[in-house]
């Protein structure tokens, strides 16, 4: 499959989730971007980490980022049918449920 074209990077945490985007085999602006998370999401994954009756786990804090990703993704990169994307996640979940639905 050779190189990227667009390499993603991001990272999330009970307090927002960020990242950054460059152009490997194709121009792209380099851009950063972060997003806090609403207060209402924060308080959901407090609870969950405190035993109680949360809604929200980091791993649902991460695809959420990684579909931020994409998103910011499609505004700054020209993506067209074919193009090569790299994206990358430092939680297995994430990672691993790209993986699966690749397979589809």
């Amino acid at each position: 499959m050779g190189p990227p074209d667009y390499i993603g990077v991001k990272d999330a945490s009970i307090h927002g989730v960020g990242g950054f985007i460059v152009g490997q085999e194709k121009a792209c602006l380099p851009t950063v971007f972060r997003m806090e998370w609403p207060e209402w999401v924060k308080q959901e994954v407090l609870k969950t980490n405190a035993g109680q009756k949360g809604t929200l786990i980091n791993s649902d804090l991460e695809m959420a980022g990684l579909l931020l990703l994409w998103l910011v993704m499609e505004e700054v990169c020209d993506l067209t049918s074919g193009s090569h994307v790299a994206l990358f996640s430092d939680n297995a979940p994430t990672v691993s449920w790209v993986n699966h639905e690749k397979e589809w």
